[in-house]
């Protein structure tokens, strides 16, 4: 009977054991792993804004010379004399060189022979009572011999080179490096030199190798000068290519010059287009990829991707022709 009862204890005590045990494996199993949430991101934005906007360009311009004259041979022939030194300064018909005349000067001589022939067949048509149509016929052959003659004479100037203005004027030794001397053979037309002209000074502003964009004949100008100030239009557009740079010299004629130093450098402002009442955005916030332009827009906390057309811009913003207008919110970073 005692037997009984402590099967049955141990029996007893076994199960408590067992349950126990159940209960601390579900209590284990109830255990969650905590949800972590995603920080929210945060954008710095702007907006795109209906305004005016003006492209401009802002350069520094100093007075100076921005034209050369070509000088070039009026005859053919061979050089006879160099009478400069280059480079050096020269005065406006200052003679530069010289060509042989040996040929002009024979043609002269039988020209003056056969004028004076069609002089002397008048002057004795006359003296002997020659009728009136001799004496007209004589007379027209005196003419054209007389045109002839005076043609010759005024050709021996070809022969000689001058200076086109005042200035600085440098020999061309051309592609070849060929140098100018005594007997050289030259061509009519064939290039000398060139030579500054210092004549007169301009304002100018100097971009080398690529132009300014939208720059033109007559584009708007402002003008400063420490305290002073003017305006002005741009005149001409001189461009130079030496093989090693090309140069782009923009004219300014300014439209009060006393209101300028003729010295010193003056900034200046191109006023190359306005647009008024159009969308508005930073350059920044423009994104380019494979030719595209584009921007981010945030759309009730969603980034959404625009395209864009772009106009005219300036130092910090850029029109926005097509795909926007006005408004939006732009994803700057």
């Amino acid at each position: 009977m005692m037997i009984k009862k402590l099967t049955a204890a141990v029996m007893a005590a076994a199960m408590m054991f067992s349950l126990a045990a159940c209960g601390e494996k579900a209590q284990k199993e109830e255990i969650a792993v905590p949800i972590l949430e995603a920080r929210q991101i945060e954008y710095k934005t702007c907006t795109a804004e209906i305004g005016d906007i003006s492209e401009k360009y802002y350069k520094e311009g100093a007075y100076g010379y921005p034209y050369t004259r070509t000088v070039r041979f009026s005859a053919s022939g061979q050089i006879k004399s160099i009478e400069v030194e280059s480079p050096c300064d020269v005065k406006e018909g200052d003679l530069l060189c010289t060509l042989y005349t040996d040929d002009v000067e024979e043609q002269i001589e039988q020209e003056k022979i056969r004028l004076d022939q069609a002089e002397s067949t008048v002057n004795t048509l006359r003296a002997n009572g020659a009728s009136a149509d001799e004496i007209q016929m004589s007379q027209y052959d005196y003419e054209i011999e007389k045109l002839k003659y005076d043609r010759l004479v005024a050709s021996l100037d070809d022969y000689n080179v001058y200076a086109p203005c005042d200035g600085e004027f440098s020999i061309f030794s051309g592609e070849r490096m060929v140098e100018f001397n005594v007997n050289t053979p030259v061509n009519e037309g064939g290039m000398f030199g060139f030579c500054s002209d210092k004549s007169q000074q301009y304002l100018c502003v100097d971009v080398y190798d690529d132009p300014l964009s939208n720059v033109n004949f007559g584009t708007s100008v402002t003008l400063e000068q420490g305290a002073l100030s003017s305006t002005g239009t741009v005149t001409d557009i001189v461009f130079q290519d030496n093989g090693d740079f090309s140069a782009y010299t923009y004219v300014i004629s300014p439209d009060n010059k006393d209101e300028l130093f003729d010295f010193g450098e003056i900034q200046v402002v191109f006023d190359v287009y306005s647009r008024l009442d159009t969308v508005i955005i930073p350059k920044k916030a423009v994104k380019e990829l494979s030719g595209r332009s584009f921007v981010y827009l945030l759309v009730d906390g969603v980034k959404i991707e625009q395209d864009i057309e772009l106009g005219i811009e300036d130092n910090k913003n850029v029109e926005v022709t097509a795909g926007l207008s006005g408004g939006e919110e732009i994803i700057l970073n």
